[in-house]
């Protein structure tokens, strides 16, 4: 399958076509198209802008720093998302493996969007999260 035919189907609003087609871009990164996994870092579709950023850290040894944060804003999308999914999943999966790249001062802006979501099952897990901004 094209890479175009790809990136269309991973703007699916069918969950299974979105999903294979996701199984079948991960193929394509993890056997080097990296360029794709930076394209796919700001993508339009959140789920899929939350895997690419969660698939990241498997390639930062190959991934040039500049390359990361040229595409920050992105993330810091995602950290305020409507999408409590796609925010809690952010804060909690990716996150703490880029924490590196991101400014301080920043996150510390933008806590509240940890804590609204740390909630429920997310409590405890979000809670550390959120305290480790303070620090």
């Amino acid at each position: 399958m094209e890479i175009q035919d790809l990136i269309y189907q991973l703007s699916s609003r069918d969950k299974n076509v979105k999903h294979e087609a996701w199984l079948e871009t991960e193929k394509i990164i993890n056997s080097g198209n990296l360029q794709l996994l930076l394209n796919l870092l700001c993508f339009t579709d959140h789920g899929t802008r939350y895997r690419a950023w969660n698939l990241l850290p498997k390639f930062l040894d190959r991934i040039k720093a500049n390359e990361v944060r040229e595409r920050l804003p992105c993330l810091l999308e995602m950290l305020k998302d409507e999408d409590i999914n796609v925010r809690r999943l952010t804060w909690y999966n990716v996150l703490p493996q880029i924490f590196q790249f991101l400014d301080k001062e920043e996150l510390k802006r933008i806590r509240k969007y940890c804590e609204e979501v740390a909630s429920d099952d997310w409590k405890e897990l979000l809670d550390e999260t959120c305290r480790e901004i303070e620090l």
